[in-house]
């Protein structure tokens, strides 16, 4: 790259929807060479329209923000010009009434005033490319730890569950015994459900894909046409509320040898 050319971040932000550490930290790591675009719902008085400012402390924005269906607010940056460019008619966003107007500044700065507005109570998160296929929406920590330059793993990303064997898993057994009402809920799913012949728990920790250790469930099933994905849905709301921190577990399944 040239010195003093700018980054078009779109294709890292996608890379960081694995949700692992690696593919996370490679964004981080190219945030002082990229920019990123804000959503206007007010004109900045003297700002030429699209290109990028120097960010003064006596500057303020109104920016667009994102409402979710729960009531929270998300703010909302953009890769690329093109694809905040389609809000206007999808989300009806004008700036001042009129055509929308973004402003384009450093990617550090923009998520470091981000960071600023990110209260955990009105404004919840923060949203990349927001309706693309390259969104990516992170909470406040997550934010955090990227503009730190020490990203963590983003679990709501993170489909792919390492196996025992792979390499940088730590497995140990629990902190002493699983809550009784965890128990009772696993036993009740062996007894009632016919694909499920036995389970076992296990505290596991991968550095690419956790934030902390937390507990997986390998689940021995019967069959081979067996719906994963409803069975796991299943499964995760009978044991919604009866996990011990971190409050979450992985699922496994293992088919039954013949």
């Amino acid at each position: 790259m040239a010195e003093n050319e700018i980054l078009d971040l779109t294709d890292l932000v996608l890379r960081a929807k694995s949700g692992t550490r690696s593919d996370v930290r490679a964004l981080a790591d190219a945030l002082d060479l990229g920019e990123l675009h804000v959503p206007l719902a007010k004109s900045i008085e003297g700002a030429p329209i699209g290109n990028r400012i120097e960010f003064p402390d006596e500057l303020s924005l109104t920016p667009h923000l994102l409402a979710e269906d729960e009531g929270g607010l998300y703010c909302a940056l953009f890769t690329n010009p093109e694809i905040l460019g389609t809000l206007e008619d999808r989300l009806g966003w004008q700036t001042d009434d009129s055509t929308l107007e973004y402003c384009t500044l450093p990617a550090r700065v923009a998520i470091d005033m981000a960071l600023q507005v990110i209260n955990e109570v009105e404004v919840v998160g923060l949203v990349f490319n927001a309706l693309d296929d390259t969104e990516l929406v992170l909470d406040r920590r997550e934010l955090a730890a990227l503009a730190q330059g020490a990203p963590i793993p983003l679990v709501g990303y993170v489909q792919h569950i390492p196996g025992d064997d792979e390499e940088g898993t730590l497995i140990a057994e629990p902190e002493g015994p699983p809550p009784p009402e965890l128990v009772t809920a696993l036993e009740r799913i062996v007894a009632e459900i016919a694909e499920v012949s036995s389970y076992k728990l296990a505290t596991t920790f991968h550095p690419e894909r956790d934030v902390e250790p937390h507990l997986t469930l390998r689940l021995r099933t019967l069959g081979d046409s067996i719906n994963h994905a409803a069975l796991a849905s299943r499964i995760t709301a009978e044991l919604e509320g009866k996990l011990p921190p971190p409050g979450y577990v992985d699922i496994v399944f293992e088919a039954e040898a013949n």
